[in-house]
């Protein structure tokens, strides 16, 4: 995710637009792709592009988009809504993070992860993104933002190896 999303995200979650307007945006652009390409388009004028934002888009978020389309960022879109939500997860205490994975874990040990997470982070409660990854041989990979946690036996392996050139 580039500076630039995140930084349209915290504007979007500064401004006053209901949390409605912004999942409506994000629905309609995410079901119909054409819309978003049509946005992003360098080849449709930006007049017509304000035109179909004022008919199609929720009355509160016309002027978020036409910033976006008057800027050529529409192709950010996804990624501000991404960071959108990781500030609404912000501020009602919820740390996002991703668990990759060989093997489904147990709802015990999903309960055990997400109680560390809680208590290393202190929040209250953990959004964790599930993610199969086959690559890792065995264990997991716990990560938050730009902390990870490596688990795996890949990641073992490659600190034996480190360990091993080292000498």
């Amino acid at each position: 995710m580039t500076q630039a999303a995140i930084n349209y995200g915290r504007v979007l979650f500064e401004l006053s637009i209901s949390q409605t307007a912004i999942e409506e945006t994000a629905l309609a652009l995410k079901t119909v792709p054409e819309l978003n390409r049509a946005l992003s388009s360098p080849i449709i004028s930006i007049g017509s592009k304000h035109k179909v934002i004022e008919r199609v888009f929720p009355q509160e978020m016309i002027t978020f988009l036409k910033v976006l389309v008057d800027r050529r960022d529409m192709d950010l879109v996804d990624d501000i809504f991404k960071a959108y939500r990781t500030r609404i997860a912000e501020k009602e205490g919820i740390l996002e993070a991703s668990l990759y994975y060989v093997t489904d874990p147990e709802e015990e040990q999903l309960q055990e992860i997400k109680a560390m997470l809680c208590k290393k982070y202190e929040k209250k409660d953990i959004r964790l993104r599930m993610i199969k990854d086959p690559g890792l041989i065995g264990g997991f990979i716990i990560r938050v933002g730009d902390v990870e946690t490596d688990w795996s036996l890949k990641g073992r392996l490659r600190q034996l190896e480190q360990k091993i050139i080292r000498r």
